[in-house]
């Protein structure tokens, strides 16, 4: 009989040993599927914060550009009135409207237009 108290004793502790076996695995595969998922969350706020810095540094060059066009555009309307003030309209270049062969207009079709038709729209 005393073998049976043994072998029945080697079977719960194995069967206990197994029970707890799968408890500590299944609490170490969700503990590294925790770590996984808190290094992805890490990853994309990581990632929002990089696009948001992106447009915010897009917005304020945008701005900068904004201004310095105005400024350009106030500087040649300022120095375009004291440069021109003494200068008469005939003598600034592609000002006239004298252009060479613009008496009359050309009428008719062009030349390289088709008299009737070429039949490729027919399908």
């Amino acid at each position: 009989m005393p073998y049976f108290e043994i072998i029945s004793s080697l079977c719960v502790g194995i069967i206990i040993g197994l029970v707890i076996a799968k408890a500590t695995q299944a609490k170490n595969e969700s503990g590294k599927l925790k770590g996984k998922l808190l290094a992805k969350e890490a990853e994309i706020e990581q990632y929002k914060n990089h696009v948001s810095e992106h447009f915010n540094t897009t917005e304020d060059l945008l701005i900068k550009l904004s201004d310095d066009y105005v400024a350009l555009q106030q500087h040649l309307a300022e120095n375009a009135k004291n440069l021109l003030d003494n200068v008469e309209l005939a003598d600034i270049p592609f000002q006239t409207k004298d252009v060479a062969g613009l008496e009359a207009p050309i009428e008719g079709q062009p030349k390289d237009y088709s008299l009737g038709a070429s039949g490729l729209l027919n399908k």
